[in-house]
């Protein structure tokens, strides 16, 4: 397998979840490869810490150009991996973004690959996502266009990333107008986005990814995601960051490679239904909200309940 787009990797303190994620990059060998990774936050992480770098320096034996941003202070969730990103993308215009508990099958990085090239100057595309969390597909296409777009393995450019504000500085403004209404079409979703967007703008949830989520849906844009699951979260459990529960059912969805040549879809839209499914399915929103005796008194439980759920 060959392909041109340069990968990042972010890893902190899990050696062993590093590894499988190493084994497959040694098989489809990157030409440019970026490694992340956050200080030790606790005396007793140091030695995992150490033990990872060590592995993906000890591990890239083939011919490769490697750029490294070790910080050398805790960083946290939230600084250390939306500043890695920042980074990566100063140096390089697109990317494939891979995460230390994330495996992907091999046609993930042709999948990205592909599709980065195809929509490098399309401004709606904003991501191409390596999950497909539901399961829904829309034959024969290869991928479909979405609201939503999962960060277990995903790929991007520079222009996209553009819009990204760690601080969302502007989600006072957007919070009390009629906007978000407006991008979120179903029923409840509106609701749960101000939850979830609270949180994390007052700083109760130490994380970088719904920030994302909120750029780009106030940007308007949209996201790929693949005909099949392409990419395992291997890190449900102990010594994850924020998806604690072993038995949580994304953590054991089996991966597929796509065919090529890739079969793209007649238009760039979103698909209503699909986007259903997902609210349904992986944020756990009921599908009539409003109908439940006492609903709108569930909505904070809702929210805290879901709030980890991927973006």
């Amino acid at each position: 397998m060959s392909f041109a787009s340069p990968v990042l990797l972010l890893v902190y303190r899990r050696p062993a979840l590093t590894a499988r994620v190493l084994r497959v990059l040694r098989d489809v060998k990157p030409a440019v490869l970026l490694i992340a990774a956050d200080a030790p936050g606790r005396e007793q992480d140091r030695a995992a810490c150490a033990q990872t770098r060590q592995l993906v320096l000890e591990t890239v034996d083939w011919p490769c150009h490697v750029e490294t941003r070790f910080a050398d202070r805790h960083l946290g969730c939230k600084t250390a991996v939306s500043s890695a990103i920042d980074w990566a993308f100063s140096l390089h215009d697109r990317l494939i973004v891979v995460e230390d508990d994330c495996v992907p099958a091999a046609s993930f990085f042709r999948f990205c690959d592909e599709l980065l090239a195809r929509y490098a100057e399309d401004p709606r595309v904003l991501q191409i996502s390596g999950s497909n969390l539901t399961g829904w597909r829309q034959r024969p296409e290869s991928y479909h266009f979405s609201r939503f777009g999962p960060i277990w393995g995903w790929a991007s450019w520079r222009r996209a990333w553009a819009n990204y504000d760690v601080a969302m500085a502007s989600w006072p403004e957007v919070r009390n107008s009629t906007l978000l209404s407006q991008l979120c079409p179903e029923p409840f979703e509106a609701a749960w986005r101000r939850e979830i967007f609270d949180e994390v703008y007052h700083g109760r949830i130490d994380t970088w990814d719904y920030q994302w989520a909120y750029a780009k849906m106030i940007a308007g844009g949209i996201n790929i995601i693949p005909a099949t699951h392409l990419v395992a979260n291997i890190g449900f459990g102990a010594g994850a960051t924020h998806t604690w529960a072993e038995d949580d059912p994304r953590g054991r969805l089996p991966t597929c490679d796509l065919g090529f040549p890739l079969v793209h879809p007649q238009t760039i839209a979103t698909v209503p239904e699909a986007d259903r499914e997902y609210l349904r399915k992986v944020v756990g929103l009921p599908a009539e909200p409003w109908s439940v005796p006492g609903a709108k008194h569930l909505l904070k439980s809702w929210a805290r309940r879901i709030r980890r759920q991927a973006p």
